[in-house]
């Protein structure tokens, strides 16, 4: 197992991961970042996203990414350079990938300074809460997406 930053060869790999959770608006928004960290797009250089993908003999079987907290999620942190978990997905669950590539996450998070981690999951993604819960993430508060959706947020402060 190989997990190593997304490339251009990766997209259409990542788009058939992204079809197995999400439809509609909210996928083409997803595919639209990661070809726009493809492209150095100024939203996406602003928001300083970075996406890692895992490969296995070959074929990319997860995805990660993260970015500068948006504005409407301060107010979940309590510190001074916090991060946002923006994507997490895998080919096929329970094989310890989304684990792993969340240690990842965490490591790059560390190595630019970032001192937490956030994320938003929605109530239709509730299956995965349990994951974060596993994982040590507090939870921190139930939301309110930008898109409506109810769900809930969680937090990790960053060892250093």
């Amino acid at each position: 197992m190989i997990i190593r930053e997304l490339n251009k060869s990766d997209i259409s790999a990542v788009k058939n991961i992204y079809e197995l959770y999400w439809t509609g608006d909210f996928k083409d928004n997803l595919i639209k970042r990661l070809n726009g960290n493809i492209e150095n797009s100024p939203d996406v250089i602003q928001q300083s996203f970075k996406y890692f993908v895992a490969e296995n003999h070959g074929e990319v079987v997860g995805v990660v990414g993260y970015r500068n907290v948006p504005q409407h999620m301060i107010e979940f942190t309590s510190s001074d350079h916090p991060a946002e978990l923006y994507i997490i997905a895998v080919k096929n669950k329970g094989e310890g990938l989304g684990k792993t590539l969340i240690e990842k996450v965490k490591d790059g998070l560390k190595e630019f300074k970032y001192t937490e981690v956030v994320l938003y999951s929605g109530e239709t993604h509730k299956e995965s809460w349990g994951f974060y819960d596993h994982l040590g993430f507090e939870r921190v508060k139930e939301s309110v997406a930008p898109n409506g959706e109810k769900g809930q947020i969680w937090r990790m402060i960053l060892e250093k």
